[in-house]
């Protein structure tokens, strides 16, 4: 990286770090934070940026000093256009009154959001979030509740311990880290990702709604971005802005991403080896789509400020409008890899639109639009994926496909054995398996074995981009110039080589590790049962470990309307800086939160595993009962994440199956329930925020009830309970009368009924006597819970009688009455 864009990205990144110190020493020091951060970069942070030349470590501190004056530096003033850009997204305090900065948190975006149609969140605006640092992944739970918005009359900042936290962790970085741009940059913005995420970029005349760590960076970014634009450019545009004014002048350049062919990737493979190999598959996904983020910054020479997003297979990044003309020759280089890796089946879509200055006007601008634009760009590539590329590789990509006969095959993923070509890809069986796997698909299980064993740190090595060898997942990612290696901590200091960024996993502490710089740190959604002899628990273990039923669940869960959440949720006050706001806080959901919610939910750590989870979804299977229970409380903490906001919603799909079923086809199966959840609507007109499990779509409000029911019941009918008993038999009528309420439903929807469908209609209707005669012929005892159930039943019409199948299966698979041989879930379909 150029020395003068690291410096470019240094000035944006630390051009309102006083601040920060402002409200940390308020009432002790009442000075301008440009003046307190320019002394504080000058005695704590330039004598350690040994890169930079005495001269340019002047001009750091003279840029942070006037960067709301007029200087005669080029860069210093990028740095004023670019600092007006990102200020103005900034919308006015709706109270008369000003903010006191020492006293006022960070409000919390999600709660503020609202989809056309839906009921705005009550006091949307009143909820924030206390001043931690991000938390460890294996931090107590408790440190935890720093993600989640409280009620800001509840919270008491504090930024001076906040603040001491932070040069702590400064000093505390290893002195090699200072060399070069690239590791110090990587360093600095973990520090102030951790530390200023919860500390609002404005508080006094504006509204606080955009962290200081999202403003510093879009500043960073745009900095970099306006630095190259011709001298008359940037000055007629730091005039302009002086007086408010956002020109139709182009300044960056908006590059999306987008990884496709993932569930084709994850899930069409065979039932042999899937367990094994769908968690290595799914992590290889997230390393593939950092590749390509980190082939991109190599190629276009650009500091890490850069990347506004990567998470879940996409990633948005500013670059400078130069960037335009290299992108179709990257794309192809992109392509040309994964084509001969993957033959087609994985994509990466790589698009671009051009960002004017005025898009970046709060109330006039055109952001929404853009990213809209490239939304489309980019849903366009990927319909005609490798358009530039056919010529060149048509027999790969359209046939004919392998050579027949005796050549081996994997018993996998079904390809054939590859001698030629840049990658090799032999198919062997080893004698303690039986299998016969392909380079490739033992590279995936030897991944996800590393992840279970060996994710204490992600090693990142810069490495020639050549493609040949051995086809694996390191050959793949190596050909587009990176090496990742996951190493425990008694391996980092044997795997550690100058000139890797060492990124600690679950984290955020960079000290050295026995010598070895930590340069990053990120949180890995791995979450693996492990047996007591080391080895990973398998599926049927984890049947046989259920309550109840021996089984197995696949779960599937994600957001719901995201798209139109970050189209229209913030309304009018659409931004970059917010955009990236809720992108990094949903991720944070999802990549860190998730894998402390699976030790909550299987504490002895041999139940769940967590198999993906990032962006904006998740993937999970375990013991039929826990993966139920993460479903649940998944739901119950997003809503909580959210404030309850009833435009930020989660929806999922569950399905349950025998020891030996494939887990592809559970997938799939789990994926089709989603789906079911995400069609359903209500009376109201509100859709989604449902689940689908024992094969029918519900309300969460309406499988709650189904819960707390089957808890209930079960308590009455287990061999062991204490207290009042139903027997078993109870549950066998409940199943006959919720099999007569089923078809009787069936039948209203028809369009033509017959005079058999009549005479049965009329027969049907006597279900809900035979309910009511089934209860009250129970014990004495129990009369008062059925007479309760009851009663809720017929409630609003018996709205909730066509809940009485799932609840009755319920109850039966808890007090093993169930049998996961039998196909509940098309059972309870037709």
């Amino acid at each position: 990286m150029k020395t003068d864009r690291a410096f470019q990205a240094l000035i944006g990144l630390f051009h309102d770090i006083g601040k920060f110190r402002q409200r940390a020493r308020w009432g002790q020091e009442r000075r301008p934070h440009e003046e307190q951060g320019a002394d504080w970069v000058a005695q704590r942070l330039a004598p350690r940026l040994r890169f930079l030349p005495p001269e340019d470590r002047q001009r750091l501190v003279s840029a942070i000093r006037d960067h709301h004056g007029s200087p005669y530096d080029r860069d210093a003033r990028a740095l004023i256009a670019a600092d007006r850009l990102a200020s103005g997204e900034r919308a006015p305090r709706e109270e008369e009154e000003p903010g006191d900065p020492a006293r006022e948190p960070l409000r919390a975006l999600l709660p503020a959001l609202q989809l056309p149609g839906r009921t705005p969140q009550p006091d949307a605006a009143g909820w924030g979030f206390g001043t931690a640092p991000l938390p460890g992944g294996t931090a107590e739970v408790e440190a935890w509740e720093a993600i989640f918005p409280r009620p800001i009359a509840s919270i008491a900042p504090d930024y001076p311990g906040l603040w001491e936290g932070f040069e702590a962790a400064l000093e505390a970085l290893h002195p090699a880290i200072w060399e070069t741009p690239e590791e110090a940059l990587t360093a600095l913005m973990a520090l102030l990702r951790r530390f200023t995420w919860c500390v609002p970029a404005a508080a006094y005349r504006d509204e606080p709604d955009v962290s200081l760590y999202d403003h510093l960076r879009m500043t960073a970014a745009l900095t970099v971005c306006l630095a190259e634009l011709p001298e008359e450019t940037l000055r007629r545009l730091e005039e302009k802005t002086r007086t408010g004014e956002f020109p139709e002048e182009p300044v960056a350049l908006l590059i999306g991403g987008d990884l496709s062919g993932i569930q084709r990737f994850l899930y069409a493979i065979s039932s042999e080896g899937a367990a094994k190999s769908l968690r290595g598959r799914s992590a290889y996904l997230s390393l593939l789509a950092d590749a390509a983020v980190e082939f991109l910054l190599r190629e276009l020479d650009l500091p890490p400020t850069q990347v506004v997003y990567r998470s879940g297979g996409h990633f948005y990044l500013l670059a400078p409008l130069s960037a335009r003309d290299r992108l179709p020759q990257l794309a192809d280089r992109l392509d040309e890899v994964l084509i001969q890796a993957h033959g087609g089946d994985l994509a990466i879509a790589l698009d671009a639109v051009p960002l004017k200055a005025r898009d970046f006007h709060l109330k006039e601008g055109g952001l929404p639009e853009r990213w809209a634009a490239l939304s489309a760009r980019l849903g366009a590539q990927k319909s005609r994926r490798f358009r530039r590329s056919i010529a060149r590789h048509y027999e790969i990509l359209f046939g004919p496909f392998g050579g027949g006969g005796l050549r081996p095959r994997c018993e996998v993923c079904h390809a054939e054995a590859e001698t030629g070509g840049p990658l090799a890809r032999p198919v062997e069986t080893r004698p303690d398996e039986g299998v016969a796997k392909c380079a490739l698909c033992r590279s995936f299980e030897e991944l996800g074995d590393d992840i279970a064993r060996r994710s204490d740190f992600l090693i990142l090595r810069p490495v020639p981009g050549t493609l040949r060898g051995r086809l694996t997942w390191r050959t793949v990612l190596e050909a587009l110039g990176v090496e990742f290696r996951f190493c425990d901590r008694r391996g980092l200091r044997d795997a550690f080589r100058p000139g890797d960024r060492v990124i600690r996993l679950h984290d955020g502490d960079l000290s050295p590790v026995e010598g070895v710089p930590v340069h990053d740190f990120r949180y890995l959604p791995a979450f693996t049962p492990m047996d007591r002899d080391g080895t990973i628990v398998e599926l049927g273990e984890m049947a046989e470990a259920s309550e109840g039923t021996p089984a197995w669940a696949c779960l599937r869960m994600d957001v719901d309307h995201l798209g139109r959440l970050f189209r229209y949720g913030l309304g009018a006050r659409y931004s970059l800086s917010r955009v990236a706001t809720l992108s990094h806080l949903i991720a944070l959901f999802f990549e860190g939160y998730l894998r402390v919610l699976c030790r909550r939910v299987d504490p002895e750590a041999r139940h769940l595993y967590l198999i993906y989870s990032g962006g904006d979804d998740l993937l999970a299977v375990g013991s039929w009962d826990r993966a139920l229970e993460l479903a649940f409380r998944a739901r119950e903490d997003f809503r909580r994440f959210a404030a309850g906001n009833p435009s930020v919603t989660l929806s999922g799909g569950i399905s349950m199956h025998p020891e030996k079923f494939p887990l592809y086809q559970a997938a799939a199966e789990a994926g089709d329930h989603l789906e079911a959840a995400k069609g359903l609507r209500r009376a109201d007109g509100r859709d989604k925020d449902a689940f689908g499990f024992f094969g029918l779509p519900m309300a969460w409000e309406d499988a709650e009830w189904v819960r707390e029911w089957a808890r209930e019941l079960g308590r009455l009918i287990r061999p062991d309970g204490d207290g009042p008993r139903l027997a078993r038999g109870f549950l066998h009528r409940l199943m006959s009368i919720a099999g007569l309420l089923e078809e009787e439903v069936r039948l209203a929807g028809s369009e033509r009924l017959g005079p058999e469908d009549l005479r049965r209609m009329v027969g049907l209707h006597r279900a809900r006597w035979r309910l009511v005669y089934v209860l009250a012929r129970q014990p004495k005892e129990v009369q008062p819970i059925l007479q309760r159930l009851q009663e809720e039943l017929l409630a609003e019409g018996g709205r909730r009688l066509r809940w009485l199948s799932p609840l009755a299966r319920w109850v039966e698979w808890m007090t093993r009455g169930g049998s996961p041989d039998s196909p509940s879930d098309q059972e309870v379909e037709r």
